[in-house]
């Protein structure tokens, strides 16, 4: 069993976390105003880029359940 992570970890993972979100959010940002303001950036510019986000957020998912089975580990360990 892995051991508990400790305030500083958890405090690490989550600002990763926040720093993932305002990646993938200044990357749609960028996507979404060249497609409506530049007649040179086509889709097939902005399809690398949204790779890159569904890329990102796939990892953020995988995090987060990460989480959630170490939490119930926790929770159902103590409750029993």
């Amino acid at each position: 069993m892995k051991p508990e992570k400790t305030p500083k970890d958890l405090l690490i993972d989550q600002l990763s976390r926040k720093i993932n979100f305002a990646e993938m959010e200044r990357l749609l940002l960028s996507v979404t105003y060249n497609l409506s303001s530049d007649r040179q950036y086509t889709v097939d510019d902005a399809f690398p880029e949204l790779i890159k986000i569904i890329r990102l957020l796939d990892y953020e998912q995988e995090g987060i359940m990460e989480d959630i089975i170490r939490l119930e580990g926790i929770v159902f360990e103590h409750s029993e």
